[in-house]
């Protein structure tokens, strides 16, 4: 059977519910049925059009609730759909088409025996007895897109559902604050090697050094740096942000991207936003996957995913993601070796109980320091009185220089629906990351700062974190009169305890020449450390968020409230001070969405967030926390059943408590700084025939420094933030050959624009926009072939005309080049 058509959705009244226990004696079918019994006045039920809200989850009970919104009478045998799960169903749909919806994968048909009368059954048994009953219709569905649940792969570039707004599983449409989702095969179209990479043709997101550090993921998202989550959980970040944990992509199902204030389920955060990515979990269909990959600078990478059933019933099923990398850099003597390993595992002993082990383990040795080396601003940025630095310029030493981090994670997901409407889930997780840095950088000797006669420094920066996090939610999904309610009720937990250590600068004795550098003049020896900083931070919160929907009108509205503590102990030759802060806050958000049949729905929003600011003032007075508001309204357009999803925002953001220096003593600073951020963000993910599509974004940024004190005669009021240009925009195009005799054939070309912005907040270093283009070339070699099936091949480029750019500039000596070409070829063999 094809696909079913979900018909255009078109408002109905639902009719009256009555009993139905003589269906399951007419079909004779054994204890342990579930059934719903309901009539219906309509002479053909399955037209009829109704409204719905079905979270994904096991498959009896989505199909329970189906049945009592729909008013029909479902049979089922309960043997035969344990452990099997059903997609989210969230809109307006007929009920053969909802059927559809929910049953899609599963392996199962539901076939309408009379009026309201439905029965579930193997798609085998389904055909078998369609034919029987004679021109009732049997309802299979086979795409890809309709089986799609928060956690699942996405056939295609387009999202529909997603957790990372909500905490549940909910339509992005119905979402009221914008989500940007990077779904696993667009990371594999693009040939994405890194988190930043992967975020390149996203708006209002910014990689502050672009993709040339082989530690950590720099992001900036509508002007701030973003929290970050794996699998909804906050990662650690230290006490300088040197443990953060650099997470792998080839180990993802997707990233998303919330803008805006997101302290209603996360707690503490910045208010421009969070990354979230999602990891690969284990699937009842088999998996077996090695890709081979080779390409500039000698990169050399190997990565196995396999996963499937361990039993025949699918109660076990399991995945294993491993890679090994070796590579060299454009810049001389850095290089990457680079170790990975996450197993999981998923016990489903019935349709209501699931729970998931997840872990990871990671290594990266990096010799050179890890990234792209630290240069002056003459010679990259500015190039009208020193000659350019090449690209490759390595200015520390290649016997000391080096980064190497370690990082494991383990923790579990539990699951258990209670009765067909309420359900309870727990998230835990322990990690620990430990992050050693040695690096030699250049100094300024001379005025101007002359790159061929530079005086250099040696130092360390060791730091490691290790944090527990768990959350704890129950959800209902109710009827109250007229509105349908999806409840959340949540307490989540999280510990950090980080240390962090400095070494004193150990000078070199001879002065350094960046056009001609010669190595070998420091002796090695890790200086000793001069600054220890000791810091543990704790956040207990609790929420409550309602999702009500009325008809086409959806209301989301929350609040939540926290408490942090924050310890810090900062340690040096002349001092011991310790630093204890307790803070609490209110955070919450309201958003009202209306949902049109023709899948526009326009929204606004309103959001809070709260971050503790570690340190003390003048007085000795204790910071408070930055408060974060934004005010955001849009458009959403995604028709049911497409693979379109367009994204229209429009938002000005505020975060008050903003350190600045204290105008009576600049050694101090005091808390009367604000910053305000507006802008428009455009996202477009279209499929504009089959085989062909698009994906195409544009950004406006406006970003001010509303309020700051003067320092050294310095007023930074009126300044843009660092690294928020005012200009973004990017396209991507791709194609798949519908030719038979060229099957298999695909590839995409981008284009990506990042405006002039500056690398500091007192607007000193301004660097140039730049337009950078990327391609990719594929081919599946079982399209034409079916003794090579599973066998396929990409080419993927990224700046394919090399150009030479500055990425960053944070100051004289705080420099950067943008990523250059590259170029490599994967070869992938899936059985």
């Amino acid at each position: 059977m094809p696909p079913v058509n979900i018909p255009h959705p078109v408002k109905r009244p639902l009719a009256h519910a009555v009993g139905g226990a003589m269906l399951l004696m007419a079909l004779g079918l054994p204890l342990g049925m579930s059934q719903y019994a309901m009539a219906q006045t309509a002479a053909n039920p399955g037209a009829t059009t109704h409204s719905f809200r079905i979270a994904a989850g096991p498959l009896d009970a989505a199909l329970d609730q189906f049945a009592r919104e729909a008013r029909i009478t479902l049979a089922y045998d309960a043997a035969t759909l344990r452990g099997l799960r059903s997609s989210s169903l969230n809109g307006s749909y007929t009920v053969d088409a909802g059927l559809a919806v929910l049953l899609a994968g599963s392996g199962m048909g539901a076939v309408r025996l009379s009026g309201s009368e439905y029965t579930v059954r193997a798609v085998a048994a389904a055909d078998a007895g369609a034919a029987a009953a004679g021109p009732l219709p049997t309802i299979t569905v086979k795409d890809d897109v309709e089986s799609e649940t928060a956690l699942t792969p996405v056939a295609g570039n387009v999202a529909r559902i997603s957790r990372v707004g909500t905490k549940t599983d909910t339509s992005l449409k119905e979402t009221p604050q914008s989500i940007s989702v990077i779904t696993r095969d667009q990371l594999d179209a693009q040939g994405v090697e890194s988190i930043a990479e992967g975020l390149r043709y996203t708006p209002g997101v910014v990689a502050q050094y672009g993709n040339t550090d082989l530690r950590y993921d720099w992001l900036t998202v509508r002007g701030f740096v973003p929290g970050r989550y794996l699998d909804g959980m906050r990662l650690p970040f230290g006490v300088r942000g040197y443990s953060q944990p650099r997470v792998e992509p080839f180990g993802l199902e997707r990233v998303e991207v919330l803008k805006g204030p997101s302290s209603l389920l996360y707690g503490q955060a910045n208010p421009g936003g969070l990354v979230n990515m999602v990891s690969k979990r284990p699937t009842a269909e088999t998996v077996r996957e090695i890709e081979l990959q080779y390409g500039s600078h000698n990169r050399k990478q190997i990565g196995i995913d396999l996963g499937g059933k361990i039993d025949e019933t699918g109660e076990w099923t399991y995945r294993l993601v491993a890679l090994g990398r070796k590579s060299d850099t454009a810049y001389n003597f850095v290089s990457e070796e680079k170790t990975y390993l996450a197993p999981s595992l998923t016990w489903r002993p019935n349709a209501d109980t699931r729970l998931t082990l997840l872990a990871q383990y990671q290594k990266i040795d990096s010799k050179g320091g890890g990234g792209a080396p630290v240069l002056t601003a003459n010679g990259t940025l500015y190039t009208n009185r020193f000659a350019a630095l090449d690209r490759s310029t390595f200015a520390g030493e290649p016997d000391f220089d080096r980064f190497t981090n370690e990082q494991y994670f383990f923790g579990y997901e539990f699951e258990q629906n209670l009765n067909a409407n309420w359900s309870v889930r727990q998230n835990l997780r322990f990690g620990e990351v430990d992050a050693d840095t040695r690096r030699v950088q250049a100094a300024c000797v001379t005025t101007p700062c002359n790159p061929a006669t530079l005086g250099r420094y040696a130092w360390a920066f060791p730091e490691k974190s290790r944090m527990f996090t768990v959350d704890n939610q129950l959800q209902g999904n109710f009827n109250a009169g007229p509105t349908k309610h999806t409840l959340l009720v949540g307490v989540d937990y999280s510990t950090e305890r980080a240390h962090y250590s400095e070494s004193s600068l150990s000078v070199l004795g001879s002065l350094f020449n960046a056009y001609a550098p010669v190595y070998g003049t420091y002796s090695g020896v890790v200086p000793p450390a001069a600054t220890r900083i000791q810091q543990d931070r704790d956040q207990l919160g609790t929420y409550l968020q309602d999702q009500i929907r009325l008809q086409r009108w959806t209301l989301v509205a929350g609040g939540r409230y926290d408490w942090a503590d924050t310890k810090t102990r900062t340690i040096t030759s002349t001092a011991n001070t310790l630093v204890s802060q307790s803070d609490s806050a209110f955070t919450g958000r309201l958003g009202l969405l209306y949902s049109f049949d023709n899948g526009i729905t326009p929204y606004v929003s309103y959001s809070t967030s709260f971050q503790p600011t570690v340190g003390t003032s003048r007085t000795a007075a204790v910071f408070k926390p930055t408060k974060g508001r934004q005010t955001e309204a849009g458009v959403k357009y995604q028709p049911d059943g497409s693979k379109t999803m367009i994204t229209l925002s429009a938002y000005e953001l505020t975060q008050q408590n903003v350190t600045t220096p204290d105008p009576l003593n600049t050694s101090f600073n005091e808390q009367t700084g604000e910053v305000r951020v507006r802008g428009i963000e455009l996202e477009g993910k279209v499929q504009l025939q089959k085989g062909l599509d698009l994906i195409a974004s544009y950004g406006y940024t406006d970003s001010k420094i509303t309020k700051a004190n003067t320092s050294g005669g310095v007023n930074n009021t009126g300044n843009r933030l660092a690294f928020v240009p005012r200009n973004q925009a990017s396209a991507w195009l791709d194609y798949t050959v519908q030719n038979a005799d060229l099957a298999g054939l695909g590839g995409g070309f981008g284009a990506r624009y990042l405006g002039e912005n500056f690398g500091d907040n007192g607007n000193i270093y301004h660097m140039p926009g730049v337009t950078l283009f990327d391609a990719a070339l594929r081919y599946d070699f079982g399209k034409t072939n079916a003794q090579l099936k599973g066998l396929r091949m990409s080419l993927n480029a990224s700046n394919i005309f090399n150009k030479n750019y500055v990425a960053a500039c944070l100051g004289t000596t705080g420099c950067y080049y943008g990523d250059g070409r590259s170029v490599y070829l994967t070869m992938k063999y899936g059985w």
